[in-house]
């Protein structure tokens, strides 16, 4: 058998590494140490082959401990069963059930009547700034009005001028 690693076969590497998981890891370091091996190799080979540590079986009765379990009648059926089954209680989960769906309406009501205040303010907005544009449209009419020179009535010879002009011409009799 040769006792360079690249030079071993599948068989040998195999027998090694069947001997060196007969134990724990210390042993691993001691077939390492026998075969004139790198630990890491031994361990990259046992890597490679899938395999984990197994503690080995403890011959001796003596180191075994008795234990006794006392289960209640309720554990036991639930082993028995092979779970615990669900125990509801239904008059909190109708609670709050009910209480959550009242709170969801609630909050639901809330968003219209938000909603509603909402668009009804917008339309009284709306509605002030189109009689603020009406009044300001018919204070430019009126001044239009005032500022210009028109016919009133031409069978009654009624003519309009403008108030500046008109109060100029006041003024001019007054004197």
């Amino acid at each position: 058998m040769s006792t360079d690693p690249k030079e071993l076969r599948a068989e040998e590497k195999t027998r090694i590494l069947e001997e060196a998981l007969d134990g724990d890891k210390e042993h691993v370091k001691e077939v390492a140490e026998k075969y004139d091996l790198d630990v890491e190799l031994l361990e990259t080979w046992i890597r490679e082959k899938d395999v984990t540590y197994v503690e080995p079986k403890k011959d001796h009765v003596e180191d075994q401990e008795n234990v006794d379990l006392q289960v209640t009648k309720e554990f036991a059926d639930d082993y028995e069963f092979g779970a615990t089954p669900d125990n509801l209680n239904y008059r909190t989960l109708f609670f709050w059930s009910a209480f959550g769906t009242t709170v969801i309406v609630l909050f639901i009501v809330a968003i219209f009547f938000v909603y509603e205040y909402t668009y009804q303010g917008m339309g009284q907005q709306s509605a002030d700034r189109s009689h603020f544009y009406e009044i300001e449209q018919q204070r430019e009419q009126d001044s239009a009005h005032l500022n210009s020179f028109g016919v009133v009535d031409l069978d009654e010879n009624i003519y309009r001028i403008p108030i500046d002009s008109a109060i100029t011409r006041l003024a001019q009799d007054t004197e």
